[in-house]
């Protein structure tokens, strides 16, 4: 199956890579196009891994609270901001 790179630069610049890597045309465009979706699929991921980190967030931030004592008291601040 053949591909047909029809700019230049295009050319030169795989052309220079290949050089580069010490590899034949065809794995220069292989070892890029894994590369690149690699990048792609951890993106993907990453953007998937996001969305599940939000629901959780909104999920927990919807629940009511355990208690009524304010931040201060749970942590043991007393009313001049030091430890009890």
């Amino acid at each position: 199956m053949g591909v047909s790179i029809k700019s230049a630069e295009a050319e030169r610049k795989l052309r220079r890579v290949s050089r580069l890597l010490g590899k034949n045309l065809t794995a220069t465009v292989i070892e890029l196009a894994d590369g690149k979706l690699r990048e792609l699929e951890a993106k993907k991921d990453r953007q998937r891994r996001l969305k599940e980190i939000n629901a959780i967030v909104r999920r927990f931030n919807s629940r009511p609270p355990l208690t009524d004592k304010s931040v201060d008291e749970i942590l043991g601040y007393n009313d001049e901001g030091l430890f009890d």
